[in-house]
């Protein structure tokens, strides 16, 4: 079955972000650092340890992220040393209600990512005997084929759209999706589905899939 995401709340409000100093963090805050390379990272501040209530980031080394609601497929915690970052920017922390409706999305993911895989049937492509078309009657059959192969691939640009629509998938997830590849990091396979046809089938499903303003 076909996963929506249509109703999924935007991940990361860089809109709103802001650049700060590390006397600036908290626990708690979430945050997307950018390392001197020019890649990016986002995630909530947390403690390596549970006993420990405040940090003053100004005297920290090392930043560990939950990395949990940013990426799907991507669970648990990541630890980055100071001195490999070029800047810090806080995010807009994901509330209650956000963070519930994305528990339930990658719970989606995972039970799709689960079901095996039916083969695919070729059907055998018979072609008919007829007699020889009239140079008007060829005309008008290219013309339907064209018409008809159009709507075949609108349709399934539609349809791949349905299934990665914006604001969580689209240009800013492919990039983050180059980044992980640039560092070694797997694709979940919702992402590797998504890169697969992103550049052929995406921008063109948007575009017949969002309403046009008057």
């Amino acid at each position: 079955m076909m996963l929506t995401l249509a109703l999924l709340p935007l991940l990361a409000l860089r809109a709103a972000a802001q650049d700060v100093s590390w006397s600036d963090l908290a626990l708690g805050d979430r945050i997307e650092v950018t390392f001197h390379c020019g890649n990016t990272i986002s995630g909530t501040l947390v403690a390596s340890s549970a006993k420990v209530s405040s940090l003053d980031y100004s005297k920290e080394s090392v930043l560990v992220l939950d990395v949990t609601y940013e990426y799907p497929g991507l669970n648990g915690t990541m630890s980055v040393p100071k001195k490999e970052l070029k800047s810090v920017r806080k995010l807009r922390v994901l509330d209650a209600k956000t963070k519930q409706r994305l528990d339930e999305i990658k719970a989606q993911i995972a039970a799709d990512n689960a079901k095996p895989v039916e083969p695919k049937v070729e059907t055998p492509v018979v072609t008919p005997v007829t007699k020889p078309e009239t140079p008007d009657e060829a005309a008008k059959r290219a013309a339907a084929e064209k018409a008809k192969k159009e709507a075949e691939e609108l349709k399934l640009a539609m349809d791949f759209y349905a299934k990665f629509p914006s604001p969580y998938w689209g240009p800013e997830r492919h990039t983050m999706d180059t980044q992980k590849r640039a560092r070694g990091q797997a694709w979940s396979a919702a992402e590797a589905e998504f890169e697969k046809d992103y550049e052929k089938l995406w921008e063109k499903g948007r575009a017949a899939s969002v309403p046009k303003k008057d």
